[in-house]
């Protein structure tokens, strides 16, 4: 399967071959790597056109693709060398956008590793599975909600909607509704688990008595119908309950990372840029 990247390694490519100059290898890579081509004496790695291949998704066995990578990597290095000499990296701001783009490139290409490296034993996988099929239920639920951010507003709605058909209801209240809608084959875990207990004891045509409250606002809804759900088997989605762990365990390790760091946060100033180039020295 190939492995997308960021859009931020594209930056990363350029970075690296900004950092050097004649015939130096690129900044953060080790000396002596086979070179993909040469760009006015300066070598090229060939593990920037294989990155570049990467996140472009192309294959480099094509001749056609190669040469399209070949032509992008190329574009790079062309452009590094001429900004470095025209010392455009004396201006902070054009040398602010280039380390932050720097770090972009890191954070992403970082958190790629660390999703690649991590493990988890398919009885947890399964587990899982257990839980979100058990939450999923045995139905799936076309419905209709009006949603809003007042509780009294929503209660007017949920005691007029009892004497009225609930589609005259809706269409009366859809402008002054914060969201207003349908939505056709929904299970119970996509949904929030306050939402999800009261449209599991409706019945089609049938409307919530009292607004439901979520994170969200309050919910008046409507079920217009239920059908069967049969869960998909558990190694047909192993593979995405897996990068769903994997997410959590990255952002969990990022959020270890920042609760553990020392940041001292100061106050706002503004960076005066600095001034152009002579012109002698630009030409």
């Amino acid at each position: 399967m190939t492995q997308r990247y960021p859009a931020a390694l594209t930056a990363m490519l350029a970075l690296a071959l900004a950092a050097c100059s004649g015939g130096k290898a690129p900044d953060g890579l080790p000396a002596g790597l086979p070179v993909a081509e040469t760009v006015n004496g300066q070598p090229v790695p060939q593990v920037l056109l294989e990155a570049l291949a990467r996140g472009r998704e192309l294959d480099l066995s094509v001749p056609e693709q190669r040469e399209r990578a070949l032509k992008e990597l190329t574009d790079y290095v062309l452009l590094a060398q001429e900004a470095d000499k025209q010392g455009f990296a004396r201006d902070a701001v054009f040398a602010a956008e280039v380390e932050i783009s720097r770090l972009q490139g890191i954070a992403n290409a970082s958190i790629v590793r660390i999703r690649n490296e991590a493990t988890i034993d398919d009885s947890v996988l399964k587990g899982e599975y257990d839980q979100q099929t058990a939450r999923a239920g045995s139905a799936q639920y076309d419905f209709t909600q009006l949603l809003f951010d007042k509780e009294e507003t929503a209660l007017a709605v949920a005691d007029e909607a009892m004497s009225k058909p609930f589609a005259e209801v809706f269409d009366a209240w859809r402008g002054k509704a914060l969201q207003a809608g349908a939505y056709p084959g929904v299970h119970l875990n996509q949904i929030p688990e306050p939402l999800a207990k009261v449209l599991a004891t409706l019945k089609a045509g049938e409307t919530s008595k009292v607004p439901v409250q979520t994170p969200y606002g309050w919910h008046v809804v409507h079920v217009t119908a239920t059908t069967p759900f049969t869960p998909p088997k558990f190694d047909d989605v192993k593979d995405g309950i897996r990068a769903t762990l994997v997410a959590q365990l990255s952002d969990r390790r990022l959020e270890k990372l920042r609760s553990d760091a020392k940041i001292e946060v100061a106050t706002p100033t503004t960076t005066e840029p600095a001034p152009p180039a002579p012109a002698d020295a630009a030409r």
